[in-house]
């Protein structure tokens, strides 16, 4: 690890990160895409909507469009986990055991339990921390919408205060691009098309951390490339589909339990996308909350580009701030990443602080 960097042993870091998105295959590149407005929006091979249009979606251009569905969220997750643990690869066999793993999956896209235990347990196996029988013994799993990465988030942190873990894999995958949640989407109106103006376009994408405490950095010579200063969720009574408008009250506790109130937050990552559900909800948080922010209008909603990566939102968004420390672009050292469920109450926000240089 950098002797130049200020590590404080009792503070969270995020040591590693991994992801996969329709405009990059590493969390640099697909950074890098989204910093230049690139857009993977394209019309689908062969699915219409039912207006007789071809759907439009931002599909990874490396997965055939008649890849099965878990077949796409288990490619995508293992890549992203690969790329989070690059950094103890040599090491990771020996340091398997001190690990806890919280991967977020969606229950619009994988609706049973079986099968998002069939997924959970080919993640697993590909990268290498499967059980002997080749189960996903002892990942938690997490099922909560948009901003379910970001709860895995919260989860890993605590038990890495706690002292009940070292390190922590924490993880989120997704993918819209399946003939029946495409379907499913256009006939709830809420895919984007020339017919529906306020809809979003369906992506993919997924999204890994590796988490640690400052002392264990230290001891594993591990690189922080952020410090974590909190992480909450919260929840939200009216969400999409309620009668009743959403004021953002979730929204605006998530955002109260990890404002600080000291560092004003200079640039935010979300997963707004579009439909004006979410812009509303933000547009009421801020008011509560703005004085917490540089500019509240400074933030980067990635699924203008890649498209809504589903339950993947949340943690993607958080790797989106370490990109922009490594390559000199950030605006200012505290970031913040949040993310809204869609059809379930979930809220969820994660501070981020560039990591310092030694005084010494």
């Amino acid at each position: 690890m950098s002797k130049r960097l200020h590590v404080r042993s009792d503070a969270l870091y995020i040591v590693g990160a991994g992801a996969q998105t329709p405009l990059g295959r590493s969390v640099l590149s697909a950074a890098a895409a989204v910093r230049c407005g690139v857009s993977a929006s394209a019309e689908h091979p062969f699915l219409l909507d039912h207006h007789g249009e071809p759907m439009v979606v931002a599909r990874a251009p490396w997965l055939d469009a008649s890849v099965a569905l878990e077949d796409r969220i288990v490619s995508l997750a293992a890549s992203a986990a690969r790329e989070a643990i690059h950094p103890m690869a040599d090491r990771f066999d020996a340091l398997r055991r001190h690990l806890s793993v919280y991967i977020a999956v969606s229950a619009e896209n994988l609706a049973g339990a079986a099968q998002r235990q069939r997924v959970l347990d080919r993640i697993a196996v590909e990268t290498n921390f499967a059980t002997e029988a080749g189960r996903s013994q002892g990942v938690e799993c997490i099922v909560d919408g948009h901003a379910g990465g970001l709860l895995a988030l919260e989860l890993a942190a605590r038990q890495l205060v706690r002292g009940e873990a070292e390190l922590s894999l924490v993880g989120a995958a997704d993918s819209w691009i399946g003939p029946d949640s495409l379907e499913a989407l256009d006939y709830a109106g809420r895919l984007h098309s020339v017919n529906e103006r306020w809809g979003f376009t369906p992506g993919e994408g997924a999204a890994f951390c590796l988490v640690t405490t400052g002392g264990v950095a230290r001891r594993l010579a591990l690189t922080p490339l952020a410090e974590l200063l909190g992480v909450a969720s919260a929840e939200e009574a009216n969400v999409l589909g309620s009668e009743t408008v959403c004021t953002g009250d979730g929204l605006t506790e998530a955002f109260l339990k990890v404002l600080d109130g000291q560092s004003r937050v200079s640039h935010s990552y979300c997963d707004l996308n579009g439909e004006t559900y979410r812009a509303e909800e933000y547009g009421f948080a801020i008011c509560q909350v703005g004085e917490s922010f540089e500019n509240p209008d400074r933030f980067t909603a990635p699924a203008e580009c890649w498209g809504d990566a589903g339950a993947a939102s949340g943690l993607l968004a958080a790797t989106m701030p370490l990109a922009a420390w490594a390559r000199g672009y950030a605006e200012g050292a505290v970031q913040l990443a949040w993310s809204s469920s869609a059809t379930s109450p979930l809220r969820a926000a994660a501070l981020l602080h560039q990591p310092m240089p030694s005084t010494h």
